[in-house]
């Protein structure tokens, strides 16, 4: 079994933005979906983990360098890092006939939905799987520091029913999409995101609304999706 899963595909119009371009929450998606059918092929999806486990994000990097457009070609790849004892990263890259366009990875655990328990990643994979060493996406994950006392309003937003996944709370790549509609097209436009880090911090509920802080770095910003009980949802440090 191939520890790379690579597939071609074209990009609808569904996954653009207002430019025509793959939309940088779309980015988020497509690295779900190609992670997901990955560990279906594994039989490392949900139905095989065992009763209650789930694999859960704590944390995903994003660099674009540059964005493929409507209806262009592209081959998506996705591998597992060999894991530590309770995480794992996993990596994503998209590219095309003239090389990459954008590169991730995600640190992932797995954890019991009943207990709260987090299960040893490694006897997942089992002793015989052969991890792919390549990286993808060079560099650590960003460290923010969870005080925003000092922080600006940007913006709010309450959490709906769209935004909801299969284990009842915020869907990760939903996290993406609310702190990009805090922007405007024209602000999105004339200073385009070059590299993401989000962070998720707890979980978060339908009816809940966030509230959106940021303060500035000397070559980034740096957010946090903060709930009503001042408990941070999760936290972004965003490079334009």
């Amino acid at each position: 079994m191939s520890a790379k899963y690579t597939k071609n595909a074209l990009i609808p119009l569904s996954l653009c933005d207002n430019t025509g371009k793959l939309s940088v929450y779309s980015i988020f998606t497509l690295f779900m979906d190609i992670a997901t059918e990955h560990a279906d092929i594994l039989k490392l999806d949900s139905d095989h983990l065992g009763e209650n486990l789930f694999w859960v994000t704590v944390r995903t990097k994003v660099k674009v360098i540059r964005r493929p457009k409507l209806s262009s070609e592209v081959t998506l790849s996705t591998w597992p890092e060999k894991p530590s004892r309770v995480r794992a990263n996993r990596h994503y890259l998209i590219s095309d006939e003239n090389g990459a366009m954008i590169k991730g990875k995600s640190e992932w655990t797995v954890v019991n939905t009943e207990t709260g328990k987090l299960s040893r990643v490694g006897e997942i994979y089992g002793e015989d799987f052969e991890f792919c060493e390549d990286i993808a996406c060079e560099g650590n994950y960003a460290k923010v520091k969870d005080d925003f006392s000092d922080a600006q309003v940007l913006s709010q937003y309450t959490i709906n029913s769209t935004d909801i996944d299969l284990v009842q709370h915020m869907n990760n790549a939903a996290y993406i999409r609310a702190f990009l509609g805090a922007f405007s097209t024209e602000d999105l436009e004339k200073s385009e995101i070059k590299e993401i880090d989000i962070a998720y911090k707890a979980q978060s509920y339908e009816g809940e609304t966030l509230t959106i802080k940021y303060k500035c770095e000397e070559d980034a910003v740096i957010y946090a999706m903060v709930k009503p009980d001042g408990t941070t949802a999760a936290t972004l440090r965003v490079v334009r």
